[in-house]
């Protein structure tokens, strides 16, 4: 890879979108089926809501210290949230088939990331519930890097993360895909080796697990594997989605007149 910026696994973002469940199970109240268990739209939201009154709050009192010192109103920027209610499912959904991938090995989370690190990292919290699941996603990844069977790359598999550098701009456009291949460094092989076995290894724990998604959360996927942009953006490399049998609707119920959540 041409000057390649070393290969950063990052946070699994999110999950699925997949097969169909019966018309009796079908509730606007449910933000996603994950293999039998269900995740209500209320737990999304007690944990969205933890973030958004916390801050809320943090922001109101720095507007009333402000104004006792002789500040505007208007002097403290309007709430910013650094999470959506998409986030919060993702992560929940992730936890699911990282568990059960971990299970699988018989291993546990791994000590590191510390909840303190990644709060710091992506400022959070570290008394946030969110910052807790997110960072067990990490620690979860972080036990499996070394358990799952490495992948061998097919051709396919290298020209996805090729395009995916050039969209990304993390490429030089000039790279060709003969080059990209021929120069790709060792390390950066293996982690891609990794986790493409990562992802293969997901798809089968996920396999019979009939999983709904409420359409207001919009499409899902989960980025085991990203690199940096020269812009300092993230761009996937390896990512798992499910797209459910394309015969079966993959959402829990049509609720069209809902728009997308902030």
């Amino acid at each position: 890879m041409p000057r390649a910026r070393r290969l950063a696994s990052t946070a699994v973002v999110a999950i699925f979108a997949a097969t169909g469940l019966s018309a009796c199970q079908q509730s606007p109240d449910v933000a996603a089926y994950v293999g039998g268990e269900t995740i209500t739209q209320d737990r999304v939201e007690q944990i969205y809501d933890q973030v958004r009154d916390e801050l809320t709050t943090a922001r109101q009192q720095a507007q009333q210290q402000g104004e006792a010192n002789g500040a505007s109103p208007g002097a403290v920027a309007p709430l910013s949230m650094p999470i959506k209610q998409q986030d919060v499912l993702n992560t929940l959904l992730s936890l699911d088939v990282l568990r059960k991938s971990a299970q699988s090995h018989g291993i546990k989370a791994a000590a590191e990331p510390t909840v303190d690190q990644v709060a710091q990292a992506r400022n959070y919290s570290a008394t946030w519930e969110y910052t807790k699941l997110y960072t067990e996603t990490y620690q979860l990844r972080a036990a499996l890097q070394g358990k799952v069977v490495p992948a061998a790359l097919t051709e396919d598999d290298l020209r996805d993360v090729y395009q995916r550098l050039l969209a990304g701009g993390a490429a030089d456009p000039g790279t060709s895909f003969q080059d990209f291949s021929s120069q790709l460094s060792a390390e950066n092989k293996t982690l891609l080796e990794t986790y493409v076995g990562l992802r293969n290894e997901m798809k089968t724990i996920t396999a019979d697990d009939k999983v709904k998604l409420n359409p207001r959360y919009g499409n899902q996927q989960v980025t085991l594997l990203s690199a940096q942009a020269a812009d300092g953006k993230d761009v996937p490399l390896v990512v798992f989605t499910f797209a459910g049998d394309a015969d079966e609707a993959p959402y829990v119920t049509d609720v069209s007149a809902v728009t997308s959540l902030a």
